[in-house]
């Protein structure tokens, strides 16, 4: 592909996989930033409760994305190579070994949801209120695990646009239905923190049946297609992508699970402050998720295809504009922060003085964050190097920036700000070894494997 005449047509694909990502995730942090902002008008109790109830669920469901990314990246890479059966057997394979991994876990976080919940803090409010979500929440884990490993085929294979409207119609019934259940009306008492919980469930339990009934309808290829007589060894080389991204997925989510714990027994307040930066933070980097979805469907489709020179230019470009794009959405938050406080409801008195630094931390910072998503998500993954992601993960969280953060609240009483600043001190060590491998091209694999 020539350098320039090529760019044009290659921004127009990344476009069209990027966007659609890239609103659906905004529309889910969106979604979460309306959960986070509801129940924050029964106190900030409700609030720390959905914040840490929330971070269990987002540790299973990192797992679960673990598995899915894998499926996306084997069946990107099939689809470049034209085989469909391949690219179903490693979908409905994905399904079977996500459903025994999750279905235990959620038996586990419901059951004992008094008692972890009080690792995260002692207030025995937040406590009560955390078990009540997370009963009324029971089934959404397995529903949302069907969801993700249908949607990353369905833009592995090149449709974004599916995910995307089905996705932006549940979030709708699910805002709709927030305000119903929390708030209360139309003969329903106030469930506050349970309503918000019972709408996450039913809203996902439709999005399930939505994307069943139109691929079936539209006879998607998930369908239609065959299955592989003989698929030992397409398991296998699935099992060596998932275990190690699933393993990664349940260490980082344990380390920011760590990090909330370190900031719930600084207090309720920083807790609360803490847990409605995350839904924030998320919306910024919805669209950079989106680019590096995009950036590793085609890189997959390039390397199933053996075109390893073209998948190299596409990431050198893609970093280019993720590094200006990056800077510019920091410099233009850090502008407009007292704005964006007020529409959190963290310009209030007893967290004004918490939040103003965190999120000018937060904007001066993003840029980075953004940078290692595109890296480790878009690129090295894409080309299975999952065993180095697992081990630089390991080495930036757990070995650099937790110790930091706990050192800071626990021994140094450094405050709330510079604790927080600590997640940066993580980011910039993940930056240095990611793109240090990131050059030395270990991540140009060809994943696919023969039948015959």
């Amino acid at each position: 592909m020539p350098a320039q005449s090529g760019q044009p047509h290659l921004f127009k694909r990344i476009i069209k996989l990027a966007l659609p990502v890239a609103i659906q995730s905004a529309l889910v942090s969106i979604l979460a930033l309306a959960d986070v902002l509801m129940v924050s008008d029964f106190g900030k109790e409700a609030t720390a409760s959905v914040g840490i109830a929330s971070k269990w669920h987002f540790v299973a469901i990192m797992i679960m994305v673990g598995l899915s990314v894998s499926n996306g990246v084997l069946v990107s890479q099939y689809w470049g190579k034209g085989d469909r059966n391949s690219a179903k057997s490693v979908t409905l394979y994905a399904m079977r070994v996500g459903s025994v991994i999750i279905i235990p876990v959620t038996v586990l976080i419901t059951l004992f949801s008094g008692l972890i919940m009080q690792a995260q803090t002692a207030d025995v409010a937040v406590i009560e209120l955390g078990s009540q979500y997370l009963w009324y929440s029971f089934p959404v884990l397995i529903l949302t695990h069907f969801v993700i490993v249908l949607e990353s085929s369905m833009r592995s294979s090149g449709d974004a646009v599916t995910p995307l409207y089905v996705g932006a119609l549940t979030v709708l019934i699910n805002i709709a239905l927030n305000f119903w259940l929390i708030k209360g009306g139309f003969g329903i008492s106030p469930m506050g923190v349970a309503g918000a919980a019972l709408a996450t469930t039913i809203s996902r339990l439709l999005q399930v049946v939505l994307m069943y009934s139109y691929m079936r309808i539209k006879r998607h290829w998930l369908f239609t297609a065959k299955q592989v007589a003989c698929p030992k060894k397409l398991h296998k080389s699935y099992r060596k992508l998932a275990f190690p991204n699933a393993s990664n997925g349940l260490l980082w989510a344990v380390g920011t699970l760590t990090y909330q714990m370190i900031f719930g027994h600084m207090g309720t307040t920083e807790l609360a402050v803490f847990s409605m930066l995350g839904p924030f933070e998320s919306l910024c980097y919805a669209t950079f998720f989106g680019i590096s979805v995009a950036c590793s469907v085609l890189i997959g489709q390039s390397l199933g295809k053996d075109q390893f020179e073209e998948a190299v230019q596409l990431t050198r470009i893609l970093l280019k504009f993720v590094l200006v794009f990056g800077l510019f959405l920091g410099a233009a938050l850090l502008m407009n922060r007292e704005w964006i406080l007020v529409l959190l409801n963290l310009d209030a008195s007893q967290f004004y003085h918490l939040s103003l630094p965190a999120i000018s931390i937060l904007c001066c910072g993003i840029w980075l964050r953004m940078l290692n998503l595109i890296i480790i998500n878009g690129i090295l993954r894409a080309g299975g190097d999952n065993l180095f992601c697992l081990r630089m993960d390991f080495i930036a969280m757990w070995l650099v920036g937790i110790p930091l953060a706990t050192y800071g609240a626990f021994i140094g009483e450094w405050g709330f700000a510079w604790v927080y600043a600590m997640l940066i001190c993580e980011e910039v060590v993940k930056f240095s070894l990611c793109f240090h491998r990131y050059l030395k091209l270990k991540w140009v694999n060809n994943l696919t494997i023969s039948h015959a």
